[in-house]
């Protein structure tokens, strides 16, 4: 492994001659200064040995104790109440800050909004802020600058620490804003260079190690701009550095931040040339997990075990130098207490967001879930799987459906036919398949159409292959029409023709028949290749024929019922299901122009049996020769009634010529 330094680390010019002005000054005796001198912890440890104290109050010393203003810099007010006191100060604030503060205290002075770039709460800033009587605006992102209500004249100022990429940016928006702006160049020289340099080392080897405190805002910077690159760590100290992070590495880059000792940064060094030099003890096994967990990408699914919960975010081990945190917002869209959902020692799937600044994992449960979630809806989209869902909420153009996200059923997948009103649908289960899924957008489309139509298909099938003629089925009466009636048979309807709804006149299926109806129907006959089934009510009930042949006979004189005329005749009903035709040469002994003008649908009517064909089914009527047949009886009754003494020939009569004897025998 080589190990290569940037060309520009550590020290910058400005602690450089901090930490000079501390050593000399406490050679004298203790010197105080209020905060950290700079963010070193172990620098700072160092100096405390030497006599240079931090402190956080001035009741923390004695009044004739000398002061040190640190690198960082503080506002007029606070060089006032020092020298009030009498205080002895040494100030060894930066130049680069002193020029900011100076900047921004003209610029407010002559009537500039002063607009500075960087971290409000870094001493540096809360000290040039103080420089314009706490008036000057702080902002940390171009997004920020925006949201301001900006004035005509406009100052502009950054931290000494901050990217000139991103101050150049914001510089160039904010001349689009205003005629009046001046632009401070503060962001130290030093500072472009070493991250300028840092960068460059970045793209030449296989992993960054950058050096300084963890609230070093430069250091945190040079570390920021390393992961942009390759994967980078940030420690304070050597004892940091773990071996599993070279095992697969050739070369490794070193930079530091402004406020790292050269005696830190060669302790770093000499403890990864030992590391180099070692044999890794640990079997193949642990080494590869090492491998496989300094591999860890943004976008990582990892099953995990809860360590440690609060209500605000929980710590999970997912294998690594330090464990992922996983912040309640990522956990769920509602506000939720962590400690009443997670448990320690519990295992979950998260997935890596992103790494922070100080490479620790930033985890989301909600990530993971919806994206195991997709990948359950694709595969089940690949399979054909049916999925069970209830309905959440009517929309327009169909339902919205709970499959672990919101999945959208359009209103024509939804039933095998149209559906006018789904508000039956509501809270009701439906069994669904995934036709379209777009796992970016976390969008599904699901149908229960599909499943239905393939369930009727197979059914269809299955009914086809087993049915026969003169099978007798039981079926639901789906849909009448003028001609009859289809009866779903299990997946396939076939078609009750109107005829065969009854062996006496149906004139519309609604008079026998209704939508839903069960009925017992027999197969009249299949064509399974044009899938068409011809069904019939009529087979299944008693024949009239059958009783007509033995009830009825020719010449014959019976009642029935109009039930139909026609242009040739009138048919008559002698019982149910079986009907006459009286032809119209045979209603009346009179002419007869329309049947509509002797008879009428209802009427009831003597009729007498002339013929019946049992062959072709049909009856001939007459009604006619029942007229007839009374004057018929009549004359056999009178001559039944004449004895030989009264009777008269016709000789007789012409013989006596006398008319009156017909009339006295007549009597």
């Amino acid at each position: 492994m080589k190990i290569i330094l940037a060309e520009h680390i550590g020290f910058c010019f400005g602690v450089k001659r901090a930490i000079l002005a501390a050593e000399e000054a406490a050679k004298a005796g203790p010197i105080f200064s209020f905060g950290p001198l700079i963010h070193n912890q172990r620098e700072i440890e160092r100096l405390e040995k030497l006599g240079i104290k931090t402190i956080t109050d001035k009741l923390q010393i004695k009044a004739d104790d000398p002061i040190l203003i640190r690198t960082h810099g503080v506002g007029p007010n606070v060089y006032t109440a020092l020298n009030n006191e009498g205080r002895k100060l040494i100030d060894t604030t930066c130049p680069h800050v002193q020029k900011a503060q100076m900047a921004a205290k003209e610029a407010h002075e002559q009537g500039y909004q002063v607009i500075i770039l960087g971290d409000k709460n870094h001493a540096e800033v809360q000290g040039i802020v103080a420089w314009t009587e706490n008036k000057a605006v702080v902002i940390a992102s171009l997004e920020e600058l925006k949201k301001l209500e900006l004035q005509d004249k406009i100052a502009f100022l950054a931290q000494t620490t901050e990217k000139e990429e991103k101050f150049a940016e914001m510089v160039k928006y904010l001349q689009g804003k205003t005629t009046d702006l001046k632009v401070f160049s503060t962001i130290c020289p030093s500072t472009r260079i070493r991250q300028e340099a840092a960068a460059k080392l970045a793209q030449e080897v296989n992993l960054m190690i950058v050096i300084g405190g963890k609230h070093s805002s430069n250091t945190k910077k040079l570390a920021e701009i390393c992961r942009n690159y390759v994967p980078t760590f940030h420690i304070e100290r050597a004892q940091e550095l773990q071996s599993s992070w070279f095992l697969d590495k050739f070369k490794v880059g070193v930079t530091a931040g402004a406020s790292t000792p050269d005696w830190i940064i060669k302790e770093v060094v000499e403890q990864m040339e030992k590391i180099n030099e070692s044999k890794v003890e640990e079997n193949f096994v642990e080494i590869q997990e090492k491998i496989d967990l300094q591999n860890v990408q943004t976008g990582d699914l990892i099953k995990g075990t809860i360590v440690q919960v609060s209500s605000d975010d929980a710590l999970i081990d997912i294998g690594g130098k330090s464990e992922g945190v996983l912040p309640v917002t990522e956990f769920s869209n509602e506000k939720v207490d962590l400690k009443e959902h997670l448990q320690v020692g519990d295992e979950i799937l998260v997935e890596v967001i992103k790494v922070d600044k100080e490479g620790n994992y930033i985890l989301s449960r909600k990530n993971a879930y919806y994206n195991e979630l997709m990948d359950k809806l694709e595969k089940a989209m690949e399979t054909g799987e049916i999925i069970e869902a209830p309905v959440v909420e009517i929309v327009k153009g169909g339902l919205l459906v709970d499959v672990g996200i919101r999945g959208f059923v359009p209103a024509s997948q939804v039933e095998r036919f149209f559906v006018e009103d789904f508000q039956e649908y509501l809270q009701k289960t439906l069994r669904l398949r995934v036709i379209e899924l777009d796992k970016e957008k976390r969008k599904v489309v699901l149908s229960q159409r599909v499943v239905l139509d393939e369930e009727h298909q197979k059914q269809k099938e299955a009914t086809l292959e087993q049915l026969k003629e003169g099978q007798t089925k039981k079926g639901v009466v789906k849909r009448l029409t003028n001609f009859g009636a289809f009866v779903d048979l299990g997946g396939i309807d076939g078609l009750l023709h109107v005829s065969e709804m009854g062996w006496n006149r149906v004139n519309h299926p609604a008079d026998v028949l209704q939508v839903g109806d069960e009925v017992e129907v027999y197969v009249l006959s299949v064509d399974k290749d044009k899938e068409k089934i011809s069904l019939s009510l009529k087979q299944l009930l008693p024949d009239p024929w059958q009783e007509a042949i033995q009830k009825y006979q020719v010449n014959s004189i019976v009642t029935g019922k109009v039930v139909r005329l026609a242009t040739f005749g009138a048919f008559v009903e002698l019982e149910p299901g079986l009907d006459g035709l009286v032809h119209i040469s045979r209603i009346s002994k009179q002419r007869v122009e329309k049947v509509a003008d002797v008879l009428t649908v209802g009427q009831e009517v003597k009729v007498k049996i002339m013929d019946i064909d049992t062959d072709k089914k049909r009856i001939s009527l007459s009604i006619k020769d029942v007229e007839e047949e009374p004057e018929e009886t009549e004359y056999a009754s009178f001559l039944n009634q004449q004895t030989s003494e009264d009777s008269v020939t016709i000789r007789d009569l012409i013989k006596a010529g006398q008319d009156d004897i017909i009339k006295d025998k007549i009597k």
